[in-house]
């Protein structure tokens, strides 16, 4: 389990509670809304308000001395030094608690995307397997098996089985670890380091969460991001968030 993966617990047992009385598209929505006033609301929790409003004040007054200055340029580098330091200060007040207060964000859009993104196939569909890198000598052998109720890949070669992945969530892919992944885990688990395959890519089907448009505008970003974005804004203007 990576860093961003610690809330999944909590995710998830948020959207079990909402899916027996939402749709997925409703559920989405929720979830931008969520994350809007959240995200909002957790830097003004941790953000210094009070200073931040005076910075701003003092980052105006400076830009309005320079842009009201009518002497010579030699002249005014104390004008121009003064909106710099005020801008910089104004920058250090926002930055850490800009960066605490998107991590939730992070950890969610992490979790949305590894549930609404893509979908496990239907009984009787297998979808396509792409092993990387091809093998020259004989071609992998990839399939799909039911076991137990449950949904596996394995991949031989000629002479030994390299992966038999359980598929246990709708990841579209499985590699061997790389660094970043003590922030995002794969909840598929990692392919042995000593393995010759790389990659193995699944043609998993990806949820329509529109009935119109292009297909770009029924893929769940197209919805949580926009609906964000607005209660966002109103949520910064409603609780008048410096």
């Amino acid at each position: 389990m990576g860093l961003l993966d610690l809330p999944d617990p909590i995710f998830a047992a948020i959207d079990g509670g909402m899916e027996s009385v939402l749709p997925a598209t409703l559920r989405l929505v929720v979830w931008a809304a969520i994350a809007g006033v959240g995200t909002l609301f957790l830097y003004r929790l941790v953000s210094p308000q009070g200073r931040i409003a005076n910075a701003k004040r003092e980052a105006r007054t400076a830009r309005r001395r320079l842009n009201d200055f009518d002497g010579e340029f030699s002249d005014a580098g104390p004008l121009i030094r003064d909106q710099f330091t005020s801008a910089f200060r104004h920058l250090g007040l926002v930055f850490l608690p800009t960066f605490v207060s998107i991590l939730p964000l992070l950890a969610l859009l992490t979790w949305l995307e590894s549930h609404y993104a893509h979908a496990l196939p239907a009984a009787g569909v297998t979808p396509s397997v792409e092993v990387t890198p091809q093998n020259s000598d004989t071609p992998y052998d990839a399939r799909w098996t039911r076991e137990g109720g449950g949904l596996r890949v394995i991949v031989n070669d000629a002479s030994s089985e390299l992966a038999n992945v359980a598929m246990t969530a709708p990841i579209p892919v499985i590699e061997k670890r790389h660094w970043w992944n003590w922030l995002a885990a794969n909840p598929l688990g990692y392919l042995p380091a000593e393995s010759p395959i790389e990659r193995i890519t699944f043609d998993l089907p990806q949820p329509e969460y529109l009935s119109f448009g292009p297909g770009w505008m029924r893929h769940w970003l197209a919805i949580f991001f926009p609906i964000m974005t607005i209660v966002s804004l109103l949520t910064y203007r409603w609780a008048k968030i410096e």
